[in-house]
């Protein structure tokens, strides 16, 4: 019988959550946030500013808690895709590709990465009139700043 796959999910988020709060520290990042152009029918749509950029990269970076005792988690290198409401809820659940590393340092800053967006959820300092440029949103952390 197949399980449902909540239940790994909720096991996993359980653990790293418990993780992050047992090592207690937070790490700058180096990421770049984009927009993704979906075929918008306004050609003329505007982009969201370096500011704004910087302001949606600061607060996930605020949030972003890992286990440190992992060596190689500075040659991870991960990349989000979310999908935002007009008043900056999440959409689904945001596509996490991550590469580099070991399997264990992956998956521990995958889940660092959805824990980080969510608990920064609300982006209510996006405006809403540019809704059509951040509607999706990618997201590439480089993690070597873990190591320094």
């Amino acid at each position: 019988m197949a399980r449902n796959p909540l239940h790994f999910a909720k096991s996993l988020g359980i653990y790293a959550a418990l993780t992050g709060f047992i090592v207690g520290f937070t790490f700058p990042l180096n990421a770049e946030a984009g927009t993704v152009d979906r075929g918008s029918s306004s050609k003329n749509a505007t982009a969201i500013s370096a500011a704004e950029s910087t302001a949606v990269r600061d607060a996930i970076a605020n949030h972003f808690n890992v286990d440190t005792t992992q060596k190689d988690n500075g040659s991870v290198y991960m990349t989000i895709h979310i999908k935002l409401s007009r008043d900056g809820q999440i959409v689904g659940v945001p596509d996490v590709e991550v590469r580099g590393g070991s399997e264990r340092a992956r998956k521990s800053i995958a889940a660092a990465g959805l824990r980080a967006i969510r608990r920064s959820a609300p982006f209510t300092m996006l405006p809403k009139d540019k809704y059509d440029a951040w509607k999706e949103v990618i997201l590439n952390f480089d993690t070597s700043a873990l190591t320094q």
